[in-house]
């Protein structure tokens, strides 16, 4: 773990001289420790970071901490759902305080975090377009950091599944609506976790997404 540390310092350093970006956001493995001893390695590819949360790797989150109160949540739940359909495990919605992160004093630690556009404005929106741009611009540059973290599972939303696709060329297989597959990773094609107006919140996340990710889709990888 510790010469991927270093190969991602290396990448940063190498990105911010090239892009110029004022405000280069730092995203990655949370904590190189844990990621070494999880699986399977989940990874949240976004669009972009936003109120100067630029230094996001090598850093535990508190999930109670954030502008909206569905966003670490919803990567905790999403998260729970792929690990124990990993394990084969009886899935069921649960209450937060009921969460391994809840357990670990709300410390979410085990996943990595990506943005796609590694410049911080502080915009409220930005438009879609816009971040395509940015994977079209550094799609390069994302194709190694990504490669770098090797995650086996990849949660994308519709902006960053499109990002995704530039970045590695099309190379996805369908395997339903919401699962896809590129080499031995799970690329999913869900929603924006901040997604809130939906009936039903969070428990239809958590119905929809365990749906999809039947034992048909866990059957084409070998982690």
């Amino acid at each position: 773990m510790e010469e991927i540390k270093t190969q991602q310092e290396e990448l940063y350093q190498q990105w911010e001289e090239n892009s110029k970006y004022e405000y280069f956001v730092r995203d990655g493995i949370l904590n190189y420790e844990v990621w070494k001893n999880t699986t399977p390695k989940t990874m949240f590819l976004l669009k972009e970071t936003a109120d100067d949360f630029v230094q996001i790797a090598d850093n535990d989150i508190d999930i109670r901490n954030g502008n909206g109160s569905h966003f670490w949540w919803n990567i905790c739940y999403w998260k729970y759902v792929v690990l124990n359909k990993y394990l084969k495990k009886d899935l069921s919605f649960i209450p937060t305080h009921e969460l391994p992160e809840a357990q670990n004093d709300y410390i979410l630690n085990d996943i990595a975090y990506v943005n796609v556009k590694k410049q911080c404005d502080n915009k409220t929106k930005t438009n879609d377009g816009e971040i395509l741009e940015y994977a079209n611009r550094d799609k390069q540059l994302l194709e190694t950091q990504i490669e770098l973290i090797n995650p086996d599972i990849v949660f994308c939303n519709p902006v960053t599944f499109k990002a995704y696709s530039i970045i590695f060329g099309n190379q996805l297989i369908k395997l339903n609506d919401v699962c896809y597959k590129h080499n031995n990773r799970l690329i999913l094609n869900f929603r924006h976790p901040s997604y809130f107006q939906i009936a039903g919140g969070r428990q239809t996340h958590f119905i929809d997404l365990s749906k999809a990710i039947d034992d048909s889709v866990l059957r084409q990888f070998s982690w």
